[in-house]
């Protein structure tokens, strides 16, 4: 049988806003359900009354309808805080929490173990400290703790923001055998992208109302809901959508190799010789040299690291989880010291700076924006870089920050209180009225939906046109082909990459070697022989019109 949402209504409190309005769905057992929707659309609390903490855990509020399901049926939710879900000291120990508490036996709890640390790939995070893995690690730690204890309905909230795209490829693989199995999953993500080969079933919220309830296939030939809904789709999606406003016929591809096949036959085999765009030379603002960390528990997180990153300019740090991203750029704010090797800006060393005298250059947006937030209201978080290191600013300059990022009706909201996505925009805005001229960002679209990640590249080029220089750690390649001009990348502890985002392009055997996938645009760019690199869907599709009328015009 189906799991119904029965025209659920809800409010924080008895005189507040309605959150939930009258939604109402079926959940088809054994598939996956996808549930989308902008930031601060409700998702959140839906999966809070479907997992039971409303109004088991937080019971001031007004609930009607209800989710039914079966009496006994087993509700399990992967968060997309894993800190909030993994206790314990080590990998074992959190995984085991769960299944303890369940009163399983020994024996069956040895056996789940190895059954998910051998379903993960996580063997060889078994004796590690969970404090000392990477984000993406922790994260398919907490996968684990909840695929050990068997539930018949998984809820995955945001659940693979943090991880690697074979890490993502990964979670797909096991939630399609899951679905093989009868279990059921509900997927509570606003990006598509990763989960678009799984997903049976979509359903999109916007101020709290069920917009739309069908298909997958449905979901993704309506355009205009797509938009307004923020939903982050597949690049070949992408590419389909505005090939189809010039091409009548084609049929929806969500692969490379669909898409290839379709494209060719509108431009035919014609090859040309790209054209790389002259390399502007930057002084280095930031240089890493013989940089080394090994951890107490003798992890060689960092192995001999030297790069040169560029003033002015916007940089990737690009890699799998665990080969060293998040440790590296703690190295240039001085919260981790390395084992060996130094750390200069602008040619002086920072290694016996605090990091307090190191913020006033170099300043590190965290992955998870609940460790950043102090304040008591939105627009004193907004100003809290600004006051502690004493820079001056105007009223009218916090309004025009709070108006252009739709924060300015949150002024005075609890900055905990906000949607994850508008979180972890409000961490990323303090820092401009900071004195640092050198700006880092972890994982930066963690949470954000299709409308924040649009304002999070134009903030980017904003702050380059500032002449700041932007480092940024991020999984989602083809927002870094997007907006980067360059990029180090790290394998297992060690630099193996270091250059433009031209010459990036033509790497694909590095690409290969990490495991990760270049944007469709850059694959199709290559295999179709355009003329030049295409970085951007729009570029892509200008040059396929373009070859499309020389095509037409030869005949």
């Amino acid at each position: 049988m189906d799991y119904r949402v029965n025209n659920i209504s809800y409010k924080y409190s008895a005189d507040g806003k309605e959150v939930l309005k009258n939604v109402d769905f079926s959940i088809e057992k054994g598939k996956v359900t996808a549930i989308v929707g902008p930031s601060g659309c409700g998702k959140s609390t839906l999966v809070e009354i479907m997992s039971g903490v409303i109004p088991k855990l937080i019971s001031n509020g007004v609930l009607e309808g209800s989710f039914d399901i079966p009496e006994k049926t087993f509700v399990s939710v992967v968060s997309q805080t894993p800190e909030n879900q993994l206790f314990g000291y080590g990998v074992e120990d959190a995984i085991a929490f769960g299944m303890e508490n369940l009163g399983l036996p020994q024996a069956e709890i040895a056996e789940r173990m190895e059954y998910v640390l051998d379903l993960l790939n996580l063997q060889y995070l078994r004796n590690r400290s969970v404090a000392n893995l990477s984000g993406g690690q922790r994260q398919s730690v907490c996968i684990a703790s909840v695929l050990a204890i068997d539930p018949e309905i998984l809820i995955m909230d945001e659940p693979v923001s943090s991880l690697d795209p074979g890490g993502k490829a990964m979670v797909q693989g096991i939630l399609k055998q899951l679905s093989v199995n009868g279990n059921t999953t509900v997927l509570v993500d606003n990006n598509l992208v990763w989960s678009a080969g799984i997903v049976d079933h979509v359903v999109g919220l916007l101020d709290g109302e069920v917009v739309f309830d069908g298909t997958r296939d449905d979901f993704f030939r309506d355009f205009a809901l797509q938009e307004r809904l923020g939903v982050i789709i597949p690049q070949e999606v992408e590419i389909y959508r505005e090939l189809s406003k010039h091409f009548d016929g084609l049929e929806l591809f969500y692969t490379v190799e669909d898409g290839q096949e379709q494209i060719r036959k509108l431009i035919g085999e014609k090859k040309a010789e790209h054209v790389r765009p002259a390399q502007e030379q930057a002084n280095p603002v930031v240089t890493v040299h013989n940089l080394s960390k090994t951890f107490n528990d003798g992890f060689h997180a960092l192995i001999d690291v030297n790069a040169n990153l560029p003033e002015g300019k916007v940089i990737a740090i690009l890699g799998q989880n665990g080969s060293g991203k998040t440790t590296f750029v703690k190295h240039l704010n001085g919260l981790y010291k390395p084992t060996e090797g130094d750390v200069r800006y602008r040619g002086a060393s920072i290694l016996s700076k605090t990091v307090a005298q190191i913020s006033r250059n170099i300043i590190l947006v965290f992955q998870h924006p609940e460790h950043m937030l102090f304040e008591e209201t939105v627009e004193r978080e907004l100003t809290f870089c600004a006051r502690m290191q004493q820079v001056e600013f105007t009223p009218e300059q916090v309004t025009e920050v709070l108006t252009l990022y739709h924060l300015e009706k949150e002024r005075e909201t609890f900055p905990l209180n906000l949607s994850m996505g508008q979180k972890h925009m409000l961490t990323i805005l303090s820092v401009l009225f900071s004195s640092a001229d050198v700006i880092i960002l972890d994982e930066p679209t963690l949470g954000m939906d299709g409308f924040l990640i649009r304002q999070l590249e134009e903030l980017i080029a904003s702050l380059k046109k500032d002449g700041k220089t932007v480092i940024m750690i991020s999984h989602e390649i083809p927002l870094v082909f997007r907006t980067v001009d360059a990029a180090v990348i790290l394998n297992a502890g060690e630099k193996i990459f270091e250059g433009s985002r031209d010459e990036l392009a033509e790497r694909s055997d590095i690409f290969d070697r990490i495991g990760i996938a270049m944007p469709p645009v850059v694959r199709l760019s290559h295999s179709l022989g355009l003329d030049r690199i295409c970085y951007t869907v729009e570029a892509f599709t200008e040059q396929i019109v373009k070859r499309h009328a020389e095509k037409e015009g030869g005949r």
